[in-house]
């Protein structure tokens, strides 16, 4: 089910594990980062809010949707076991399962729903456990997504900013989150749809070595440790994609707007703003070439882990993300995707990113390169769910992730 719902279950800052499970192309993901400091660099998967909780291209569905027989309508189970290496939460594994279905009548044209599951656990003590469902319905007039989850995720803070992130000191520390979301969408025109969303997180966030003096860290500890947030927003989203799970050509656009505040639920009240671009390209039936370009936006009252966070595998690989955040983003990746013989595929990837306090303060922050090689296995065929794995490296910094379904 999509980098969707795992970024929703992980915080948009966790680079570890970029997928627990997803709503349309991944279910649990890892990633491994080392930053050349003199602290480790790796920021494990935490609960966020400024999450894309559905960039998996959820297709009109002409590859997945618009079957012709009842073998094609049948459901597929996608699996496997994901092992985690890690400085910051140790080592560890995982398993993500998905299952893909077509729901409605002979007639109906929706693409495949998708139901999944997935967790992970290391011997340091974190944990995670999380599911969802991305349901299809009424010749694909409607499109519901659902998620929940919860776990403990022991990780590294950097600080806020490009100095602070260049810096590589951090403090350790130790996140516990229970998490739920509903975002029901209705087709309105063509490839358009819009719909509300509604989700509410409880994080406790305390210091993870209780030998560290709380007056003297390396990194100012951030506020709204414990801090139950809680948004009502919309999502408006135009996907001309070929498919759920593995496009080859159209788009998304994809505009997502979140509201917090203590008249829904949350403690603080604040905004979120994420607009991203996704285009996929064929050459042959065999190439793919695929573009991404995003921005964030973060108001000023915003915690720590809902601001912008560079480094998710759906916008810019080879960082640990969260190293470098601010109320500002700026990413652009593009993906060359090649099927090689028998389920063996490749991919070679690069992009840029960059974050900000302001728009203006654009002009003097420097733009991070990242990019790297991976390779791809075909899980389920009938549907194309590829097994992924990632290799990337940053300025100064590496990471190599795993998990079910493409990056964007």
């Amino acid at each position: 089910m999509g980098s969707d719902l795992s970024n929703y279950l992980l915080l948009k800052q966790g680079c570890l594990f970029a997928t627990l499970f997803a709503a349309g192309h991944g279910i649990l993901a890892q990633s491994t980062a080392n930053t050349q400091s003199n602290t480790s660099g790796s920021s494990p998967v935490l609960f966020g809010t400024n999450t894309d909780l559905q960039d998996a291209r959820s297709s009109g569905g002409s590859e997945l949707g618009n079957v012709a027989d009842d073998k094609s309508r049948k459901g597929e189970f996608a699996a496997a076991p994901i092992p985690l290496i890690n400085p910051s939460i140790g080592n560890g594994g995982g398993v993500g399962v998905m299952y893909a279905r077509h729901l409605g009548s002979k007639t109906d044209t929706s693409p495949n729903s998708v139901l999944g599951a997935g967790g992970f656990m290391t011997a340091t003590g974190s944990w995670a456990i999380g599911m969802g469902a991305k349901l299809y319905l009424k010749n694909d007039r409607y499109r519901i997504l659902l998620a929940g989850g919860g776990g403990k995720f022991n990780y590294n803070y950097f600080g806020t900013g490009n100095a602070a992130g260049d810096a590589g000191l951090s403090i350790p520390l130790s996140q516990r989150s229970q998490a739920f979301l509903i975002e029901p969408k209705v087709r309105f025109f063509r490839d358009w749809y819009v719909g509300p969303r509604y989700h509410v997180i409880q994080n406790d966030v305390s210091i993870n070595n209780p030998n560290i003096d709380p007056k003297n860290l390396p990194v100012p500890l951030p506020e709204d440790l414990t801090l139950r947030t809680a948004a009502l927003g919309f999502r408006v989203q135009r996907d001309s994609s070929d498919s759920t799970f593995y496009p080859r050509s159209g788009s998304i656009f994809d505009t997502l707007a979140d509201f917090f505040g203590p008249a829904v639920g949350g403690q603080k009240v604040y905004q979120n703003l994420t607009i991203s671009y996704n285009k996929y390209l064929s050459f042959g039936k065999k190439n793919v070439l695929a573009t991404r370009g995003s921005m964030c936006l973060a108001t000023e009252n915003a915690p720590f882990y809902d601001v912008c966070l560079l480094g998710q595998a759906k916008d810019l690989r080879g960082y640990p993300v969260g190293q470098y955040r601010d109320n500002r983003m700026l990413v652009g990746q593009m993906e060359f995707r090649r099927e090689l013989f028998w389920r063996v595929g490749a991919v070679a990837f690069a992009g840029a990113g960059a974050v900000a306090h302001n728009w203006s303060d654009f002009s003097k922050s420097e733009a991070q390169p990242g990019g790297g090689f991976g390779i791809r296995l075909v899980l389920a065929k009938r549907n194309h769910i590829n097994l992924r794995a990632d290799f990337a490296w940053g300025n100064n910094s590496k990471a190599s992730y795993v998990s079910l379904g493409e990056a964007f």
